[in-house]
C-alpha cells in the first residue's frame, strides 16, 4: 500500500473503463441504461428534441449550438426522477413537483450538479420562460425557443390539427414566444410533414440518427455514464449508493491483489451495475423496512437475472456480465443463481463478492443501520468461519480499513457537498424573479 493511500481512476484507467462498453457512441447507451428507470421523460423528451432540432436547423444555428439545444431538449424534465420513488426524501425531500416551474428547477439542478451538460442548464431552467419577461441570462432566449417546441408537442399530443396549431402560435407571438420563433416554426408546420412524424414515432430514427453523428469525448462519455448512475440513484438512493460504495470496494481490492488494467476495470463496472435489475423491483420491497416475505425475497432475488438481461445489451466484454451475475455467489454454494462453490468461484468473482457483502454492511439499509468498523470486521469474519466468502480478501480488508475508509469517506463527501450546494441554490432561485410568469 502506498504511504500516500489509495488513489483514484487513473487516465488510462478511464479509457479502459469507456472501452468496455459496446455502443459506438454515448446516446445508445444512455438510452439504453435510462429506459430501465421506466421514467416518462425520455420519449417525450426525444419529441421535444426532434422539433426543436427542426426548429434549430431551420435557423441556421451552428453545429455546437444545434446540439446544446437538443440535448436540453431530451433531458429537459429529468427533474422527473426525483418524485419517481419514496426513498428519496433521504436527499431532497422538501422538492415541490406540483408545478411544470417547480420540476424544471428540478431538471437544471440535476443537469447543473450531477451531469455533463453544466455549463448549459440554464437553458432548462428558463425552458417555461416568457418572451415578453426578458431575463439578463444568455440562455433565455434558447429556454423561450424550447417553451414554444414544448407547447407544439402538446398541442400535437392533443389531437389539435395543424391549422389550430399554428392559430394557438399566433396567439403567443410576441408575448409568451418569440416572433421569429414563431415565423420559423409556421413555416415548417406548413412546409413540411412534421406533425405526422410526431404522431407516427418517425421522429425517432431522425433524432437517433442524430444523435449517432455527435461526437463525445471520451472523457464526456464516461461524464454522461455517471449521469446515468445518478438517474439510477435518485430513482433509488440505497441501490445506487450501494452501487457505488461496492464500485469503489471492487476497485480497491483490485488494486490490492495487483490484478491488471483490464480485470480491475471489469470488477469496478460489474460492481457498479452489477444491481441494476432492481429498477425492475418495485419500491415496495427494495424500501420494505422489515424482512422480506419468502416470496418476497424470491422477487428480489429476481434482480440478478434482470441485471444480466440489462447488462448484455450494453457491454462488449461479457466478462463484466459474467461477474455481475455471479456477485451472490458464496464459496460453500450456498449462493446464487448458480450456486456456485470453491474454485469455480474465481478472484475476480470473489472481490465482486466481497465487495457487495461489505458495501451492505457499511450503508444503511431500510431494514437495518449501517455497521460500525468493528461490527463489519466481526461480521466479515463471521463469513469467512462458515466459508461464504474469502478469507484472504477479508484479511486486506482489515489491514488496510483505516486507507479503505477514507478513500471511501472522500467519495461519498464529493456527492454530499453537489447535494448541499444543489438545495441552497434551489433555495435562492425558489424566491428570484426567474419564477415570474
Amino acid at each position: 500500500m502506498e504511504k500516500n493511500g489509495l488513489k483514484d481512476f487513473s487516465k488510462d484507467e478511464y479509457d479502459e473503463f469507456i472501452s468496455l462498453f459496446s455502443v459506438s457512441n454515448a446516446w445508445h447507451l444512455i438510452r439504453e441504461m435510462l429506459s430501465e428507470i421506466g421514467t416518462s421523460f425520455l420519449d417525450q423528451g426525444e419529441r421535444l428534441g426532434f422539433i426543436t432540432l427542426n426548429l434549430a436547423k431551420k435557423q441556421g444555428y451552428d453545429i455546437k449550438t444545434t446540439r446544446i439545444l437538443v440535448l436540453s431538449s431530451l433531458f429537459h424534465d429529468i427533474g422527473k426522477i426525483w418524485q419517481s420513488s419514496s426513498s428519496n426524501d433521504k436527499m431532497i425531500s422538501e422538492f415541490d413537483f406540483s408545478t411544470s416551474y417547480d420540476r424544471a428547477l428540478s431538471s437544471y439542478l440535476f443537469l447543473k450538479y450531477f451531469s455533463p451538460l453544466k455549463d448549459f442548464s440554464a437553458i432548462v431552467l428558463f425552458q417555461h420562460g416568457r418572451y415578453d419577461r426578458p431575463q439578463k441570462d444568455a440562455y433565455y432566449k434558447y429556454g423561450v425557443m424550447i417553451n414554444l417546441c414544448d407547447h407544439v408537442d402538446r398541442w400535437i399530443s392533443m389531437g389539435f390539427s395543424p391549422e389550430e396549431i399554428i392559430s394557438l402560435i399566433n396567439g403567443g407571438k410576441g408575448s409568451y414566444f418569440a416572433p421569429k420563433d414563431c415565423e420559423d416554426m409556421i413555416e415548417i408546420l406548413e412546409r413540411t410533414n412534421l406533425i405526422e412524424q410526431v404522431k407516427s414515432g418517425a421522429y425517432k430514427s431522425t433524432i437517433d440518427d442524430y444523435m449517432t453523428t455527435i461526437y463525445f469525448r471520451r472523457d464526456l462519455i464516461r461524464s454522461y455514464l455517471l449521469m446515468v448512475t445518478y438517474c439510477i440513484e435518485f430513482y433509488n438512493f440505497e441501490t445506487m449508493y450501494h452501487a457505488r460504495l461496492s464500485a469503489s470496494m471492487g476497485y480497491i481490492f483490485s488494486k490490492l491483489t495487483n490484478l491488471d488494467l483490464h480485470t480491475t476495470c471489469v470488477i469496478y463496472t460489474a460492481c457498479l451495475f452489477g444491481d441494476i435489475g432492481k429498477v425492475r423491483i418495485s419500491h415496495e420491497i427494495l424500501e420494505k423496512p422489515g424482512k422480506l416475505t419468502k416470496e418476497e425475497t424470491m422477487i428480489m432475488m429476481r434482480h440478478i437475472e434482470y441485471s444480466k438481461e440489462i447488462l448484455s445489451n450494453v457491454f462488449n466484454d461479457k466478462i463484466v456480465v459474467e461477474y455481475a451475475y455471479s456477485h451472490h455467489e458464496r464459496l460453500d454454494g450456498s449462493g446464487y443463481p448458480k450456486h456456485l462453490k470453491g474454485d469455480e468461484i474465481n478472484l475476480p468473482m470473489r472481490i465482486c463478492a466481497i465487495s457487495d457483502v461489505i458495501a451492505a454492511m457499511i450503508a444503511g439499509r431500510s431494514y437495518k443501520d449501517a455497521y460500525s468498523m468493528d461490527e463489519t470486521i466481526k461480521a466479515l469474519e463471521e463469513m469467512v468461519k462458515e466459508n461464504k466468502i474469502d478469507k484472504n480478501l477479508v484479511q486486506l480488508y482489515i489491514d488496510n480499513r483505516e486507507e479503505i475508509a477514507a478513500y471511501l469517506q472522500r467519495h461519498q463527501n464529493r456527492m454530499f457537498r453537489n447535494i448541499k450546494s444543489l438545495k441552497a441554490e434551489r433555495e435562492i432561485l425558489k424566491f428570484s424573479d426567474v419564477w415570474e410568469r
